[in-house]
């Protein structure tokens, strides 16, 4: 074996083809490389000339500006509308300098014209007023996470995954997150109206939606009409697993999970055991998966419309040292999905090694297409404009030698052998049935609709596997596994449950299945040796895959800046290096009796039917400090059962209550969340809740900081009389879409307890109001505390009633103290 890089851990994303000179001129640099053109032309992706010349010039080209209208589906399209009406049309038949320029267009593919398309480029934007007007509502709606920036091939993956609201979703290596976002969204689809129909059949009722008595207790979330499913989103390097939570929280939901964890060692997790019967002792269950998606890390050369450096430092080593870990995701990702689930395995290469190779080496491994199938999409997604996967490829060395099979290789011997394997070569004959099914991939190239370069291959699983290690392939219907250059070896029985066989004996030849606690245990002998075997022979591209994000034009992306790309450490030094930087506080659930859990449902009358038993906090004595989270009871179910089992748990819950200073002794300290008020308002009793019908109203309340209740109008009687504290409001104005917002009553004032972004987002969609919130009233408050103050002193009852107002009144935006470490500026 030779000395070979250390490879990057499985799942880790990193920007592709990045220099630590963030100063690049990008420009500058050649868009030509010879060796780059002159591989896929051999390879054949294209077979007509003329189609391919076509291709090659569009990869030239600067890839266009895409983004992704995000959230609840009835939230998305109201954003969405003010695109539509507002500057849609200012943008029709629009010149500039005395040329026609295209207005935005949606995605003929994405569901519900929630995709668009932007052609112009900056000089345009900055200088033609309704492009100012439209980059200042992306720029707005962005910042406030309404809008998310996202290539529009990477949007693809999950509308394949046919995600529905009880399933249960990994993403096996998900940073940055926008399609983990997507795959969220469709675990909520149809949420909203299932709530509204709930709270209305429950609220004041006795009796579930079967006619079964619900006399007492909280009710299932099925019943609430919440999605019981779940998104576990998992990625290998900690400080980006914290951009999986800065992507998502705009989706505040409670049902998603981010691990840290190496993509091919992914451990199983346990649920609660199942009660015992017939006198057997109770059984252990582990979780498995109705959907899973492999974005694998990649050669990213299908990203070369956004990353100009790939012109300059494309070689073919780095498709090649990629392959292994590529076919340990997948075959993972496989063994962890549910019989009859799917999986969408996808990257951002053209490079058939990447792709189809994987995939075929994979389903050998688990046992050939009666145990894995690859499903036929051609019907999905009506509008994108496709090519079918290859069924013949060649691999070609770093040093420039092409192979048509393994055979050649073999024949050639050393360094060949030690650089190349079987598995990146395409089916032979005898698997004739495989080779039809890869046309059933899917290949999207960047001439047919002006994108970038994509592969997707949605798998289905038909029955148990018992996976053979890499390199040897199990006989279909047998646990006999062939030998890949060797003779046939014979295994020890497999477990019940999909397994990988792994050697643990290689002096004697023996192999035998991980159990699951190995399996979930990264401290196990078993665990280590395979991890140092994949850490030193593995080989390692220099540059890994993009993420998912462009920034070509002025209007910022929604993901930061991933992290540094880490120094490659040599063979001699990989065992100095501690494997993670890995310290999160544990998550503690509160008992439903809890103390401030009953002050809290006394003072917001909420119903006896929300769960009790998904609240916690983040310490290790779960004590409520400062904030209270909430989880779904799946998600209570996987973060408790696994509690001490070193299961890597890096975020879960939505921010429910914060605690808040107060001065009124009938006020509840603990308010309620913009985050978490989607999730509660409609279980929140009639005594804290105000109804706003007055659009001039609502938008004195957006426009006003602090404005005082005597002048807030129609609603001024309501707050008089409802005591301090937090409640809700719910807007209802005709020609404005449904809102229920967080108010905060201090004794003069009132303030909507909003993110700054987002209140200035809401100010420019429903008003045109371009300058943002102010703080009018500050001058007068001041006076009168100073006023206050002086009474105060005279009896010696001092009060600075201002300082109590505006301590009880944060902007939520500054409240939320919880910033992401990993977190740096936007790219651009």
């Amino acid at each position: 074996m030779t000395k070979s890089k250390r490879g990057k851990r499985a799942g880790e994303k990193k920007h592709c083809h990045r220099d630590n000179d963030n100063r690049t001129d990008y420009t500058a640099i050649d868009k030509d490389n010879a060796k780059f053109e002159a591989y896929y032309r051999t390879q054949g992706i294209i077979p007509d000339d003329e189609e391919f010349q076509k291709f090659w010039t569009c990869l030239k080209e600067t890839l266009p500006t895409t983004w992704r209208f995000t959230g609840s589906r009835g939230h998305a399209v109201s954003v969405r509308n003010t695109l539509l009406t507002r500057h849609i049309p200012a943008l029709t038949n629009t010149t500039f300098d005395g040329a026609a320029i295209p207005a935005p267009t949606a995605l003929p593919w994405y569901p519900d014209q929630l995709a668009w398309q932007l052609t112009v480029g900056k000089q345009v934007i900055r200088r033609s007023p309704p492009f100012k007007q439209l980059q200042a509502f992306l720029v707005s709606e962005t910042s406030s996470g309404n809008i998310s920036r996202q290539e529009a091939v990477s949007m693809i993956p999950p509308l394949l995954m046919d995600v529905e609201s009880h399933h249960t979703v990994l993403d096996m290596c998900a940073a940055p997150g926008s399609k983990t976002a997507q795959l969220i969204e469709a675990v909520h689809s149809g949420e909203e109206d299932r709530v509204a129909e709930a709270s209305k059949r429950l609220n004041g009722a006795s009796t579930s939606e079967n006619g079964t008595a619900v006399e007492t207790g909280e009710a299932s979330e099925g019943l609430l009409g919440r999605s019981t499913g779940i998104v576990i989103a998992n990625d290998a390097d900690y400080k980006r697993s914290h951009l999986l939570i800065h992507q998502t929280k705009r989706l505040n939901t409670p049902n998603f999970i981010v691990t840290n964890y190496d993509a091919t060692l992914y451990p199983p997790l346990k649920l609660s055991p199942l009660p015992a019967a017939d006198g057997k002792p109770p059984q252990q269950q582990y979780l498995k998966f109705d959907r899973v998606l492999c974005d694998v890390p990649c050669s990213g050369d299908g990203t070369v419309r956004k990353n100009p450096l790939v012109w300059r430092d494309w070689n073919v080593g780095n498709g090649n040292g990629l392959w292994s870990t590529q076919a340990r995701i997948l075959v993972r990702g496989l063994q962890l999905l549910k019989v009859g689930g799917r999986l969408v395995y996808s990257t951002c290469s053209l490079n058939p090694v990447e792709n189809e190779a994987v995939v075929h080496a994979a389903i050998e491994r688990c046992g050939g297409t009666k145990v894995v199938e690859i499903v036929d999409v051609s019907d999905r997604l009506p509008g994108l404009l496709r090519r079918d996967g290859l069924t013949k490829w060649k691999v070609m060395d770093r040093d420039g030698t092409w192979f048509e099979n393994w055979e050649e290789v073999r024949d050639k011997g050393e360094p060949y052998t030690d650089r190349l394997t079987r598995g990146m070569f395409p089916p032979e004959d005898q698997d004739a049935e495989l080779a039809q099914m890869l046309k059933r991939s899917v290949r999207v190239y960047p001439h047919l609709q002006d994108t970038g370069g994509f592969f997707i291959t949605v798998l289905s699983k038909k029955g148990p596997i018992k996976a053979a290690p890499e390199g040897e392939k199990v006989q279909t219907g047998g646990q006999k596994m062939k030998g890949v250059g060797t003779e046939g070896t014979d295994t020890a029985a497999a477990a019940d449950q999909d397994t990988t066989m792994v050697e643990v004996a290689p002096s004697n030849g023996v192999k035998r299945a991980l159990t699951d606690e190995e399996e979930a245990d990264p401290g196990s002998p078993t665990k280590r040796q395979k991890l140092e075997e994949q850490n030193l022979e593995e080989p390692s591209p220099e540059d890994e895959k993009e993420p998912d994000e462009p920034a070509p034009l002025d209007f910022p992306s929604s993901e930061p800046k991933p992290a540094p790309k880490e120094q490659e450490n040599t063979k001699e030094t990989i065992h100095k290096k501690p494997r993670s930087n890995f310290n999160e506080d544990p998550f503690k659930y509160l008992p439903s009796t809890h103390p401030v859990l009953a002050t809290i449902r006394q003072f917001y009358d909420v119903s006896r039917y929300f769960p009790q038993n998904n609240f916690l906090v983040r310490n290790a004595e779960g004590i409520p400090v400062r904030t209270i989270y909430y989880t779904s009871s799946l998600a209570r179910q996987i973060l408790t059962e696994n509690e001490g089992r070193g299961v890597r748990f890096v975020h879960c819950g939505v921010k429910m209550f914060n605690k808040q200073e107060v001065q009124d002794p009938d006020a509840c300290q603990w308010r309620i969340q913009s985050e978490g008020l989607p999730i509660i308002e409609r279980w929140v009793g009639e005594r804290r809740v105000v109804y706003l019908r007055q659009k001039e109203t609502l938008r004195w309340l957006m426009k006003e900081l602090f404005p005082r209740v005597e002048d807030c109008g129609e609603i001024k009687e309501r707050m008089e009389g409802i005591g301090g504290g937090c409640c809700v409001l719910r807007v209802e104005v005709e020609g404005i879409d449904a809102l229920v917002l967080p108010l905060w009553k201090s004794r003069y004032t009132l303030n909507l307890m909003l993110p700054k972004e987002e209140r200035k987002a809401m100010l420019l969609r429903l008003f045109d109001d371009t300058e943002g919130p102010v703080d009018s009233t500050k001058a007068q408050r001041e006076a009168d505390a100073r006023a206050r103050k002086a009474a105060a002193d005279a009896t010696g009852n001092v009060v600075d009633q201002q300082e109590d107002d505006i301590k009880e009144a944060k902007d939520e935006d500054e409240d939320d103290d919880e910033k992401e470490d990993a977190l740096v500026d936007v790219d651009e």
